[in-house]
């Protein structure tokens, strides 16, 4: 079954937008609901980062929710927004991890591990070390994504069985095609360095030539085809960075037979996070808080 809900709001931004966001003030504000600590997860050649929030009022095992950044974003995400949403979440009684992907936020690993392989054995690692938590009730555990962390969001979900709900921002969802990034990998294979250093205008990042070659092969579009649980997939009208038509579009690349559809109109990648006035961005965190609250 889909809802649809088109909701109006703001207008337009771009990419610059979505990556100067890091280490921003959120504009998104909560009460402190939550109790929250700094987590370093270990996996096979560094930590994995992270926040883990419970409820500041949890008794006994609680519902969590594993969040996922976008591209070279952090695990507070553009603005604040994930900060926000675990505010939101322990409100509901719900706890959450938000993890800084290899070479990104926190991260003491070097970004050239930052590929398309190492996202998805982060979020992997995450998710077993959060239903590891006492507090945390295995059987009541949703995962998020944002933009291309909703990509590494499906193919987890669709993966492992254990997730019971996936709500996606702005999610690229879809499998990679090897001839979208051949410029990029030739003009990394052609330093000669196996690398390549990016002005993204907001700022610099590099990348592995290994980062291109499996952007080209993701398959998480293909992956996410056997999840069978809750779906939430929210997009702006005027994103031109992930069009709406790719959440459109997941609204049946899956099993899930309980599916939202929140269109925000006039919306873009961001949801406006940094336009006080005009700012979609709580709306979000609330829609999707409460979603999360009736779902796990």
């Amino acid at each position: 079954m889909i809802s649809t809900r088109a909701r109006a709001l703001a207008t337009g931004a771009s990419l610059a937008m979505l990556v100067s966001a890091v280490g921003f003030t959120p504009v998104v504000a909560q009460e402190m609901a939550a109790t929250s600590e700094l987590v370093a997860i270990a996996s096979d050649d560094y930590d994995i980062t992270g926040t883990y929030a419970l409820p500041a009022d949890a008794e006994g095992a609680v519902p969590a929710v594993l969040l996922l950044h976008g591209y070279g974003s952090s695990s507070d995400e553009v603005g604040g927004m994930y900060a926000g949403l675990a505010e939101a979440l322990a409100a509901q009684g719900i706890g959450s991890l938000r993890i800084d992907f290899a070479g990104m936020g926190a991260s003491g690993a070097s970004m050239l591990d930052y590929t398309n392989g190492s996202m998805n054995s982060d979020a992997s690692v995450a998710l077993d070390w959060l239903l590891e938590q006492a507090a945390v009730d295995p059987a009541r555990v949703g995962v998020q994504g944002f933009s291309m962390g909703s990509r590494i969001g499906a193919n987890l979900v669709g993966t492992d069985e254990r997730p019971i709900a996936f709500g996606s921002w702005s999610g690229a969802i879809y499998d990679g095609d090897p001839e979208s990034r051949a410029d990029e990998l030739a003009a990394c294979e052609a330093t000669g360095e196996g690398q390549i250093e990016l002005d993204l205008g907001w700022r610099t990042i590099v990348h592995s030539c290994d980062f291109f070659v499996q952007e080209g092969t993701a398959t998480a579009l293909t992956d996410f085809a056997p999840f069978n649980g809750a779906l939430l997939l929210v997009a702006g009208t005027d994103d031109v960075v992930v069009p709406q038509e790719v959440s459109e579009g997941a609204t049946t690349a899956s099993a899930s037979e309980d599916v939202t559809l929140e269109l925000i109109e006039g919306a873009d990648h961001i949801y406006h996070v940094f336009d006080e006035s005009l700012s979609s961005a709580q709306q979000v965190i609330d829609m999707t808080a409460d979603w999360f609250a009736t779902k796990l």
